[in-house]
């Protein structure tokens, strides 16, 4: 039998069910929406692991499991607007993974969790795109979440909220988001790798989660197809603001 195996029985204790948990939540979300599920799962597993830990484990278990998501994402999104952002945030993945490496992950916490609070709130006061930004201003987004997706594996507010302001339908949006994650996944995994963040305790681990997490995302997506439209950005949003809540480090002394 392979050592993995027993390793994995041996990973099984509280922490590994509470991150079975937090994954339900994260998978359902991220089924549902398109994104959110580092929202939900990076600030709720940092609470037994350390943040570092959190990120790449997620990373693991998304980017393996939502792959069968890609292709009916690719064939309705927006290529004219997903490429530009795709580009944008390759450029700025390898400064946001240096980041995750150097810095002190509760500031990163505050930091994140504030500006997801102050974009929810202009949303929901019912700002929107007047138009479509330039390809400056669309490069620019796409290197914001390329820079917190490498740092926190939150790729997903700015591209996020830049698609909610828009007039696109809630499937295009979606499909957007998804196929956006799909492409900068690429990138986040080459530098997570080249800077040693995989081991083999975190890929046991991962491996434990994914069907978890698989099961949540079928109920997320299933939950979308007979969700009514109009639901779709008002759920959006309250996700983002729950997540953004979640992730104050001020709760850590509650969770641990």
């Amino acid at each position: 039998m392979p050592s993995n195996f027993w390793a994995l029985i041996d990973m099984i204790d509280s922490r590994l069910l509470w991150a079975a948990g937090a994954a339900v939540l994260a998978g359902s979300v991220r089924g549902f929406s398109g994104f959110g599920a580092a929202m939900i799962f990076v600030p709720l597993a940092s609470a037994i692991y350390e943040p570092k830990a959190a990120v790449i484990l997620l990373f693991l278990v998304d980017a393996t499991v939502t792959v069968p998501m890609l292709i009916p994402a690719f064939r309705i999104c927006s290529w004219r607007e997903v490429a530009p952002l795709a580009i944008g945030a390759t450029v700025t993945v390898p400064l946001g993974v240096y980041i995750l490496t150097v810095a002190r992950p509760d500031l990163l916490r505050w930091v994140i969790a504030v500006a997801i609070l102050a974009a929810v709130s202009a949303l929901a006061c019912g700002w929107r795109l007047r138009r479509v930004p330039n390809v400056p201003g669309t490069l620019a987004i796409g290197g914001a979440a390329g820079l917190t997706g490498g740092m926190a594996s939150l790729s997903g507010p700015p591209i996020v909220l830049f698609w909610l302001g828009g007039q696109s339908d809630a499937p295009v949006v979606r499909a957007n988001i998804i196929a956006f994650f799909g492409l900068t996944t690429v990138v986040i995994g080459v530098s997570y790798w080249l800077n040693g963040l995989f081991t083999e305790g975190l890929l046991v681990r991962a491996l434990a989660l994914m069907p978890i997490y698989a099961l949540a995302l079928w109920a997320g997506a299933t939950g979308f197809r007979i969700a009514p439209s109009p639901l779709y950005r008002r759920a959006a949003l309250l996700i983002c603001a729950v997540a953004a809540v979640l992730a104050l480090p001020a709760w850590d002394g509650l969770l641990r």
